[in-house]
Formats: structure tokens, sequence, C-alpha cells
């Protein structure tokens, strides 16, 4: 039997990775309009499609041209990888540099991985593109990925970076957009933690619009206030908090995050920290709101008191 073997270091002939440089018309025709189309502070929009939990696909758009996708769900074709691949099988058949040179028509920029970066977020250049490896270190496998062009990896700099050549200003959202990129973090936020949580097979927890409110109130107040912690100055703990907002509740626990570059990325982050991992896949919380402000994350996980009769 013949089977194509896709050679890692080359641009895949197939899979999600072939999208990026495809034209939007292309991608409605093989996977219809998007659910939602939502802002990014990076200057495209994502085209979310959020199809199961066993796959979640968000592309992002710009002048009708995919530049970059994010995957999760173990259904999705990420070749040459494969969602829940060891890292050891990765290392097998990949080049891992701590220092990746990328060349663009304004210049040469050099990423600079580190040891966490090593362990936890690869980037790998795959012909004209480039993959980031989400790796979960607990069970070192491969949980999700990003595919980019070399123009958005430059402009998005997740990694250390150093250049020669023009760097371009980078465009502060203004306070109208913020709110946009805001509210889209927060509903990916949710849904990416949905599909995690099917992963390691514990149900899918229902959004509260009333939880999402006061960790929105504490996102907002950590940015304004300048601080990070689970204790507000003003409100107190996470159970004052929720008590203060009159929302119901048997248990509840807490994840925030700061500096994450998008929301893929702070819910990666909380995946690879114990603590919160352990709130992130508690099995009795059945509820769950989130609030992002500018690049503060707050996960409010409840299990909800029923109702009385």
């Amino acid at each position: 039997m013949n089977q194509s073997i896709e050679t890692p270091g080359e641009r895949p002939a197939s899979g999600l990775s072939t999208w990026i440089g495809k034209d939007t018309k292309k991608v409605k025709e093989a996977f219809g309009d998007p659910e939602r189309v939502e802002p990014s502070p990076y200057g495209y929009d994502w085209w979310v499609y959020p199809i199961s939990t066993k796959q979640y696909i968000q592309m992002g758009v710009v002048n009708d041209k995919v530049v970059t996708l994010y995957a999760i769900g173990n259904q999705v074709d990420v070749a040459p990888y494969k969602l829940g691949q060891s890292l050891e099988d990765i290392y097998r058949f990949t080049i891992v540099e701590s220092e990746i040179v990328v060349n663009d028509d304004s210049g040469a920029y050099q990423f600079e991985l580190n040891e966490e970066d090593l362990n936890t977020r690869l980037l790998v250049p795959l012909g004209n593109i480039y993959a980031q490896l989400y790796l979960d270190k607990i069970t070192s496998r491969l949980t999700s990925i990003r595919f980019l062009d070399s123009r958005t990896l430059i402009e998005m700099h997740p990694y250390e970076m150093m250049y020669r050549g023009e760097l371009a200003e980078e465009m502060e959202p203004s306070e109208d957009e913020w709110d946009k990129v805001n509210t889209a973090s927060e509903q990916q936020i949710f849904d990416i933690t949905n599909v995690i949580r099917h992963q390691f097979d514990e149900e899918a927890l229902e959004w509260d619009e009333e939880t999402a409110e006061i960790a929105r109130g504490h996102s907002k107040e950590m940015y304004e206030e300048d601080y990070f912690s689970h204790d507000s100055p003003t409100l107190g703990d996470l159970t004052q908090r929720l008590e203060q907002g009159d929302v119901r509740f048997k248990t509840a626990g807490e994840n925030i995050a700061s500096q994450y570059m998008d929301a893929p990325e702070a819910v990666h982050g909380w995946l690879n920290s114990e603590g919160h991992r352990k709130i992130l896949l508690e099995k009795n919380f059945t509820h769950l709101g989130v609030g992002v402000y500018k690049r503060f994350y707050t996960q409010n996980f409840i299990e909800k008191m029923e109702e009385e009769e």
C-alpha cells in the first residue's frame, strides 16, 4: 500500500497547514461560514470553527487570505504532526533549534527559545511557514498547534527576538477594539477549555454570565491597579467576590494569567501549571465564566448550587 509520508522541515502537502496563504473563498467552500468572526490584537480576524470537542479550528485572516491557524482536538489533521503525539516521537524526526532565523523583506529576525519554550512550545520551520507546537509537559504530548506565515510570526514575535532591519511599529488597538478582542478571547478560552476537558474525559462546562462578570471585574482591576493576585484589594478573594455578585455555588476555583499573547496561549499556560491544571480539569465544576481585559485573563469555575424547588 502506498502511503504518503510528510517530511518534517518541508511544507506539508496535506492537512490544515496547507490553508496558510489560501483565499477565504476556498475556506468557505471547504468549511462553510465560520460560526464567529472575531478580532485579534495583531491585525487579523479570527474565523472560528468550533466544530466539536474533537475538532476546533481558528483561522487568522487578513485581506481575504489565511495567515495563521490554531487547531486543537484529536480529529484535526495537523500533518506532519499528530495531536497526542509524544514529545519523544516529535524529537525523533524534528530538528529542534533554540535559535531560528526568519528572513523577511523588512530584515532578518532571530527568535530565541528559552528552556521553558523548548519543553512547552517549540517553533519549527516547515518550508516557508512555521509551526508552534504546544506541548503538555505533564504528559509530554502534543496538545495543540499553530501554523503561521513569516510576516505574522514577526508581527506577533511570541519569543525573545533580535533583529536587523526595520521593525514595524506595533499598532495598539483602540479601547473599542480592545473591548471586542476581550469578548472574543473570553469565548475562545471557554471553547478551548472544554476541548481540553473532553480530552481528559471530564464533562463540558456550561457558560455562566454572572460568574463571567465577576471574572471580568477581576481582570480589569488587576490591569488598572497594576497587581496580579487572586485577592482583590477592594473586593477580597474569589468566594467573597462571587457572594457579592449573588452567584450561588457549592465550590469554586479560579485561574488567572497575564501577558500571554492571546487566548490559546493563556489556556496552554494554565494546562502546564500544576495548580491551574487541577482547577481546569476539576470534575465537580459545572459552569465557567471567563473575563479578559487586555492581557489579563481570569477563569472562574463553579459547581452550581441546584435551584430550590
